[in-house]
């Protein structure tokens, strides 16, 4: 008859007579050590290195930068000899979005969005009346 000493491989499982050493929980039995593998409790993160990763890397700054570059291209806009309301538009919008930066940030970023589409109409716009110029001149209409 072998001994558990004698056994190379150790005891196995679910042999009579051989459980946990005194004073240690059995396998699959709650205790107080360090949690075991899955998912971690309320409050605590997993480890460096598990999970999905780090979540994407915003520039809190970004919307301030794009709503004072759109809020002076606005107002070049605006005040350029090619006058519309586009320009106009996209600087009151850009303007709102400035203000709102630190307080509601998508919604600045929402207006941000609607004051490049005014500013991208405003050019669409003036390249339009620029072509229509130069076949007006080649038809000799000007």
């Amino acid at each position: 008859m072998s001994t558990p000493s004698d056994d190379p491989q150790g005891p196995g499982y679910g042999q009579p007579g051989y459980g946990p050493a005194p004073g240690q929980p059995g396998y699959g039995e709650p205790g107080y050590g360090q949690p075991g593998y899955g998912q971690p409790g309320y409050g605590q993160y997993p480890p460096y290195g598990y999970g999905h990763g780090h979540p994407p890397y915003r520039n809190p700054d970004a919307p301030r930068t794009h709503a004072i570059v759109a809020l002076v291209i606005s107002i070049f806009l605006g005040f350029s000899c090619y006058v519309t309301l586009g320009g106009i538009a996209g600087a009151i919008l850009s303007g709102i979005a400035l203000s709102r930066v630190d307080t509601e940030p998508d919604r600045a970023r929402t207006l941000l969005r609607w004051a490049w589409i005014s500013i991208g109409i405003n050019i669409a716009l003036l390249v339009v009346g620029l072509v229509v110029i130069i076949v007006a001149a080649n038809q000799n209409y000007i």
